[in-house]
């Protein structure tokens, strides 16, 4: 009797406890709940036919603002107020306290941040970022951001970023996406800043007219125009350049170089590259730390299919007792399972969060409940 008894744990223990459940979302869009209780997992798969042309991806920032926060399901209700067909959201990239995202960010065509380098401090080059174009292609990349102003007298001046505090003796843009005022800079600085008007687009070059100058701080930022602000050696230059009415050319460039960008959001590190799990080859990809590689927290992440028609948008709770997460070596080979060809790791722990149809399906390990967050990604009917 022992013996059998000794037998039969044996076999339960080789064979884990795991329940699968799929429901159609949408035409298209696919829901996969996995509970498995001999792991202590839960994990929500939605898959998606992003090539079907009523079905398409848009990175969204939180109040339409850099530097704030909402939680998914907030970002989720609003768009669906102001008319789009939400069908699900998960949240994206890793923010800082005031709600500004790490890296590049791009909503529905408009630079929402646009950097040379991702603002991290563990990361010696950029962190990857996924990106979608006008026809829904995918892509997952290190992209770097670079800017010029072309001056009427065919000068061509480097543009440091968009958005964001201003780098000493340098050129920012800001758009409606920084609020309604320019960000504080130093005292000490001398800073002059242009209003600047669109005229016309041509390919990559963006046309605006210099409608007005100021060396006020904090100046008020048009809702259909842009500021160009400069400061220190810069400031000067410009101050001398341009004149109210002149015509100024800006080129925006994103390397590797896609065009007609739609939607563009951080995450860090990728995790998955040509079906290869790359943390099992480095475990030190871009930067990452042993304490968030190797412990095992909640995960949010993105990827797609080899022929680039199914989109994998994946959360896996943990720091419950029902769910302990993952560690990232996990998570990537949960990705290549699960059919994922190129994948990229989002931002996790407490922000974990998946919605489908107004509901939040996955469990936030927040004692608060759903977090607050920078921004987050959408799939919606057109």
């Amino acid at each position: 009797m022992r013996i059998i008894i000794i037998l039969i744990f044996s076999f339960i223990s080789v064979f884990p406890q795991v329940n699968v459940q799929e429901t159609q979302v949408a035409d298209g869009v696919v829901h996969k709940k996995i509970i498995n209780t001999n792991d202590t997992l839960v994990i929500n798969i939605l898959k998606i036919d992003i090539k079907k042309p009523d079905i398409s991806i848009l990175a969204v920032k939180a109040n339409e603002l850099l530097n704030t926060k909402e939680t998914t399901s907030q970002m989720v209700k609003r768009y669906k107020i102001s008319g789009y067909d939400v069908i699900a959201a998960v949240n994206a990239d890793f923010f800082e306290s005031d709600g500004e995202v790490v890296s590049n960010m791009i909503s529905n065509g408009q630079i929402v941040k646009a950097v040379k380098f991702s603002d991290s401090p563990f990361n010696p080059f950029t962190n990857s970022q996924i990106a979608s174009d006008a026809d829904d292609n995918l892509y997952i990349e290190q992209f770097v951001f670079s800017g010029n102003l072309i001056l009427p007298n065919g000068n061509v001046e480097e543009i440091s970023r968009i958005n964001s505090k201003s780098d000493s003796n340098s050129i920012t843009l800001y758009n409606h996406f920084q609020g309604k005022i320019t960000p504080p800079s130093s005292r000490e600085w001398y800073v002059v800043d242009f209003v600047l008007f669109p005229l016309q687009s041509i390919g990559d070059t963006l046309k605006f007219v210099a409608a007005a100058k100021t060396t006020l701080r904090n100046f008020e930022i048009p809702k259909e125009g842009i500021i160009l602000s400069s400061n220190n050696k810069y400031a000067h230059y410009l101050e001398r350049e341009i004149k109210i009415g002149d015509t100024l050319r800006i080129v925006y460039n994103f390397s590797p170089k896609i065009k007609n960008i739609k939607s563009l959001t951080g995450g860090w590190p990728v995790l998955v590259k040509d079906g290869m799990n790359m943390i099992w080859r480095n475990t030190s990809i871009e930067g990452v730390t042993d304490k968030f590689s190797e412990q095992r927290h909640p995960r949010t992440g993105i990827g797609f299919s080899a022929d680039k028609r199914t989109l994998f948008l994946i959360t896996v709770d943990g720091r419950q007792p029902m769910s302990k997460g993952m560690t990232l070596i996990e998570f990537a080979n949960l990705m290549i399972n699960e059919g994922i060809f190129n994948g990229l790791n989002l931002d996790g722990g407490g922000s974990t969060t998946m919605v489908i149809n107004d509901k939040v399906v996955n469990s936030p390990s927040d004692a608060t409940g759903e977090r607050l967050v920078g921004n987050c990604l959408m799939v919606i009917r057109k």
